[in-house]
């Protein structure tokens, strides 16, 4: 199930994701409700301020673009350190938790579900399980999602975090990128919400699957 959309090498996934990364961050930031345009994000992450953003839009890009940067450069294997990481940079100066795993209960809008407090040893453990199972590098990023997710693993960032983590396997494995388009993020919501109801992620990752796994045009 599942099989991989594309397969380059990984410096070709690299410069992917580097000639994607405009569209990668807006995305993500919706997520967020940030209220920079596609132009306007392209704007931020060439260095400039966009007259009329608050300075909290103009930041959640920056920080996402810097997690980008992150997934891009860095080389080291997929491990909850780097999970950790990717989360440093997308809430810094938004969360004094960064990047550590959530310690406390929290509440899900919408929905009954109440996810339990992460304990840092199952969640390696669960996320290495995911790495080394016997599936293709997309079905893999995609679990990660759910688990990410579904976990609330950290306070702040659980989806711009997930995502970016996803890309990060991608990247490594050459196998494409995936990301919510603007369009997509009402059903993204709904088939959200449904997971955190039955516990069953099927349908979501069915879902990402068909409909957010990119592919190089040039394949």
């Amino acid at each position: 199930m599942f099989p991989d959309k594309m397969t380059i090498d990984h410096l070709a996934n690299q410069k992917l994701e580097i000639k994607e990364m405009i569209q990668l961050v807006y995305a993500l930031s919706r997520f967020e409700n940030d209220q920079a345009t596609l132009h306007e994000t392209e704007t931020i992450i060439l260095g400039s301020d966009v007259y009329g953003l608050t300075n909290d839009d103009m930041q959640i890009i920056r920080r996402l673009q810097s997690a980008v940067e992150l997934v891009i450069r860095n080389d080291r294997p997929a491990s909850l350190t780097v999970l950790n990481a990717i989360n440093a940079r997308v809430v810094k100066d938004e969360s004094m938790a960064g990047g550590t795993l959530r310690t406390g209960t929290v509440k899900i809008s919408g929905t009954h579900y109440v996810p339990p407090i992460p304990d840092e040893e199952q969640t390696r453990a669960d996320i290495q399980q995911i790495l080394t199972a016997p599936q293709t590098a997309t079905a893999k990023a995609l679990r990660m999602i759910l688990y990410v997710i579904g976990h609330r693993l950290y306070w702040s960032g659980n989806k711009r975090t997930a995502f970016l983590f996803a890309n990060y396997l991608m990247v490594q494995a050459g196998v494409g990128l995936v990301l919510v388009a603007d369009s997509q993020v009402a059903a993204f919501n709904r088939l959200l919400t449904r997971y955190y109801d039955t516990a069953d992620g099927d349908e979501l990752m069915q879902w990402l699957y068909d409909n957010c796994v990119m592919r190089d045009s040039n394949q």
